[in-house]
């Protein structure tokens, strides 16, 4: 029998708990290489595809890689972009427009195209302190984020991110009507799309990919602006030459119908200041998300 007597129960006050572990003091945020993101992209659930010309930052802990965030350049034409900021929807499509939207763009906003924390050390603030910093070290005025993983998991608004409502992609509807008029599995079963694809016959396949292309392209302007413009449906079509080429095609479609990150910003208050080149990781602590770094700048 246990002696109710001898059970105490104690209640702590938020503040008599410690702000973060210990061993957090010693880590860092630096500038890294792709071998830190090979080390850790199987840890990330997005592997595929390459983003434009990226910049590599890690986190640290005594030499250790504790994380790693890929800065790249943003998509010149998006959708949620043009929502959060209407006046930077461009209105033409010349060959003259694109150039200079597309410095603007380029020299104005930088995108953080993927962000993996080793497992043993998550769940202990080492995300959204990461990310904070490596926008901050990134010169450029806005960070952009689209990450499907904020919806479960508050890290980038932590970071300071702001974010604008989600909305069913305008392609939604089209995109489903094509699916359910040439396959059985789900539109968002790349893998079944392409067994049924290879099941059809020849005549049969070519007719489905033919009306995938079309409601693609017709969708959408990445199809055909900048380096893409005057693309057309068959020259989209005759570029489906091999099982890779079409799996593209379906992911491409995946991500303009049946996908919708959360879009989010934030807005760089140390753009134009020359940060140390290593900072620590607890510099987040210090000061609040849209205030410049207290911290000792390099002569």
């Amino acid at each position: 029998m246990i002696d109710m007597a001898d059970i105490i129960i104690k209640r702590y006050r938020p503040e008599e708990f410690p702000r973060h572990l210990d061993f957090l003091e010693r880590m860092t945020v630096t500038k890294g290489t792709v071998e830190d993101w090979h080390a850790l992209k199987s840890l990330h659930y997005k592997t595929d595809g390459k983003p434009f010309a990226p910049t590599y930052y890690r986190c640290e802990l005594d030499d250790r890689l504790v994380g790693v965030v890929v800065m790249a350049y943003p998509k010149l034409l998006l959708a949620p972009r043009h929502r959060m900021f209407p006046k930077l929807k461009p209105t033409t499509n010349t060959t003259v427009a694109n150039q200079y939207w597309g410095r603007y763009v380029n020299n104005n906003f930088a995108v953080i195209s993927r962000s993996v924390v080793d497992t043993q050390y998550r769940g202990v603030g080492v995300s959204y302190r990461m990310i904070n910093l490596v926008s901050r070290m990134h010169d450029r005025p806005i960070i952009e984020i689209q990450s499907s993983m904020s919806k479960y998991n508050p890290f980038a608004m932590k970071a300071g991110f702001k974010f604008i409502r989600p909305e069913r992609p305008k392609s939604y509807e089209s995109a489903l009507r094509v699916f359910q008029r040439h396959f059985r599995s789900d539109p968002g079963d790349n893998e079944a799309i392409v067994k049924e694809l290879f099941a059809m016959s020849e005549s049969r396949r070519r007719r489905a990919l033919r009306d995938l292309v079309a409601d693609y392209h017709k969708n959408s302007s990445l199809a055909k602006a900048g380096r893409n413009r005057g693309t057309t449906i068959q020259d989209i079509a005759d570029s489906l030459v091999d099982e890779a080429s079409i799996v593209k095609l379906l992911k491409d479609i995946h991500n303009l119908s049946f996908t919708s990150p959360l879009y989010g910003v934030y807005r760089n208050p140390d753009f134009g200041r020359r940060l140390p080149d290593t900072l620590p990781l607890l510099a987040f602590d210090k000061q609040p998300l849209d205030k410049p770094l207290e911290i000792a700048l390099p002569a």
